[in-house]
């Protein structure tokens, strides 16, 4: 019995280190929130998240992303993100919110696309505060760090957001923030979203010059910046970038043949479909045959710039135009 056992303490010494070098050195939360149920939709947050999401990746961040997030979807991912951080003690960490966003008693609340507004104080029950998901970041032990808000004023709501509540209180030395409102909802990548992507693609990243630079592309923007917060100590936020290594895709048997409505694809057809939407800029994940959330954000992605409904499920047409058929 001793025998086992010390053979199963000496099996998990020598995995341990390999589980934490497997970790990711780096965690992201990316939320976009475009197709809300009570408001104008917001196809620019969801275009500006996932821009986020793909270019953190590429510098080997562990990225929780969510997509049109709920308000219990929204909690979920927040918590997610806190224990990833919390696991990960001093690594650094990014966070980027696009969406509505209204304010009660001088304090910014993030809309889920699941709110529905009759009342200011309807945002106590159905908004998520700001400073919490901010105190996500501050309360876990996490190195450079920056938080960035990307925010929509709704139609008839105060332009003034409250943001700059968000540096009143003691934030961490190496913590940057910038947080931004517009007036309108945007069809396109929103102006931080594009600054910051731009950026993202130094893979030796420091917290303050990069917010000085997001600032100085603002300048002129129909963006508004609400609060601004430099890191008082130098914070590196990401080292050399990591190749993502995918599968070549089967294809069908007639490449250039036209597709039928995705309900009736087979899997090689899915497969050409994903491949085609991973060429084009709109789908990073994996090449499989299988239309998950991810691949039906990239169609509704797709739909969006060629000014079609976005449904997420392919017409013959849409498809047969998407994969380089008739």
């Amino acid at each position: 019995m001793i025998s086992v056992l010390s053979a199963i303490v000496a099996v998990v010494a020598f995995l341990l280190p390999f589980a934490a070098r497997a970790a990711p050195a780096h965690e992201a939360l990316v939320v976009g929130n475009g197709t809300y149920t009570t408001m104008p939709s917001l196809p620019g947050c969801l275009l500006s998240a996932h821009s986020v999401a793909a270019a953190l990746r590429s510098l080997g961040f562990g990225v929780i992303e969510k997509e049109d997030a709920t308000s219990g979807g929204t909690d979920a991912a927040i918590s997610e993100f806190s224990h990833r951080i919390a696991a990960a003690s001093g690594a650094s960490g990014v966070v980027y919110i696009c969406g509505y966003a209204t304010s009660y008693v001088d304090r910014p609340f993030i809309l889920p696309v699941s709110a529905n507004m009759t009342r200011p104080a309807d945002v106590l029950t159905q908004g998520v505060l700001a400073k919490s998901v901010l105190d996500t970041v501050t309360k876990n032990g996490i190195g450079a760090a920056l938080f960035v808000l990307d925010l929509t004023v709704p139609p008839g709501a105060d332009a003034n957001l409250g943001l700059s509540s968000l540096t009143q209180t003691a934030l961490p030395d190496a913590l940057g923030l910038i947080a931004v409102s517009q007036p309108r909802p945007l069809n396109t990548v929103t102006p931080l979203a594009a600054a910051l992507v731009a950026d993202l693609k130094n893979p030796q990243i420091q917290v303050g010059p990069l917010l000085a630079d997001l600032q100085r592309q603002l300048a002129g923007s129909a963006a508004s910046v609400g609060a601004f917060r430099a890191p008082l100590a130098t914070a590196s936020l990401a080292g050399a970038p990591v190749a993502v290594a995918t599968s070549p895709a089967p294809q069908a048997s007639a490449p250039n043949a036209a597709l039928p409505v995705d309900d009736q694809m087979t899997e090689a057809d899915r497969r050409r479909v994903q491949s085609a939407l991973t060429k084009l800029g709109y789908y990073d994940g994996k090449v499989d045959g299988i239309f998950g959330p991810d691949t039906r954000a990239a169609i509704r992605r797709y739909q969006h710039e060629i000014g079609a409904a976005m449904t997420g499920k392919l017409t013959a047409e849409q498809a047969s135009k998407l994969g380089g058929g008739s």
